[in-house]
């Protein structure tokens, strides 16, 4: 229905209309990393799972 991607696109226009330059954001979800890649999100880091740990992603993008 593409409810996400209307959040996040609604959010990044606040944020220019604030001045950001930029976003950055972390997830547990595995699934939602190719989401926000996606969306023009990159990759900077991670931390990873195991011993029944979710790993951590986190992204960024640029105005």
């Amino acid at each position: 229905m593409g409810f996400g991607t209307r959040l996040i696109e609604e959010a990044e226009a606040i944020a220019r209309t604030r001045g950001y330059i930029g976003v950055w954001l972390d997830t547990f979800e595995f699934q939602a990393r190719p989401f926000y890649e996606k969306l023009g999100y990159a990759l900077f880091g991670g931390l990873e799972g195991g011993g029944g740990a979710v790993p951590r992603y986190f992204l960024k993008k640029k105005f």
